[in-house]
């Protein structure tokens, strides 16, 4: 096993073992949710290929304040060649005015080696609101000011003014088939980097569940040379905790 591969595998394999302890610590102060996501393909004879990717969210809430934290990872090779290779880090932080409005805090950060931007980090903060709030899901939206810098493949670095918006939207069609659909818009003058995640989850168990995911990632300006759209399926083991 590589040491990218040990690097997915470990937040997954850990992060049950590791938060159990400390969310019953702060349990009294408020209320802790997460989950952790695991999948992998080996194919071997003719071709030789692999791919993991591995998720962790981990969510807390004591009011007025909510935190999520989000890390994800994607290493892919194919007859000893990486063909993918990416890493992205998320950290958001809301206050709420009210029950429907809220100030937010976000800091994002993405590595590619195989897109047109070797890293893209930002920071933002505006206002949110839940469009739509029932037993049956959420809708949530946000847009606020923030600043982006990034460097491309080719070493070239630039700074720049964005708009963040972002919404967040959960279906459940019953207690064991759920619906998601997260898109991600960071607007700049120089690049528009777009990310929509959309997602259906089976349950097996209280704990355990099956997820289908489809990631697009796109970028308005890119290199001479490189694909503007990223695009990554999923079928992933779920395990949730809280």
């Amino acid at each position: 096993m590589t040491t990218r591969k040990l690097l997915l595998a470990a937040p997954v394999i850990l992060s049950p073992i590791v938060a159990s302890p400390l969310f019953a610590a702060e349990e009294a102060d408020g209320s802790w949710s997460g989950s952790t996501e695991l999948g992998a393909s080996i194919t071997t004879g003719n071709t030789d290929s692999s791919t993991v990717n591995g998720k962790l969210k981990i969510g807390y809430e004591s009011e007025p304040w909510k935190h999520l934290f989000r890390l994800e990872a994607l290493q892919a090779s194919e007859d000893g060649e990486d063909t993918a290779d990416r890493l992205l880090a998320e950290f958001e932080s809301d206050y709420a005015l009210t029950e429907r409005s809220y100030l937010f805090g976000a800091l994002r950060g993405t590595r590619d080696e195989f897109s047109a931007y070797d890293y893209q980090a930002s920071a933002a903060a505006g206002y949110g609101r839940k469009l739509w709030v029932s037993e049956a899901g959420y809708w949530d939206a946000e847009i606020g000011p923030g600043v982006r810098i990034s460097e491309t493949d080719d070493g070239e670095r630039e700074t720049n003014v964005i708009a963040r918006i972002a919404s967040g939207l959960e279906y459940r069609f019953s207690d064991f088939a759920t619906f998601n659909q997260d898109v991600t818009v960071l607007a700049g003058e120089n690049n528009t980097e777009v990310e929509s995640v959309t997602g259906l989850t089976s349950s097996l168990t209280e704990t355990l569940a099956m997820k289908l995911s489809y990631t697009v990632v796109h970028n308005t300006e890119v290199p001479a040379g490189t694909e503007k759209t990223d695009t990554y399926t999923s079928v992933n083991i779920v395990y949730n905790f809280d």
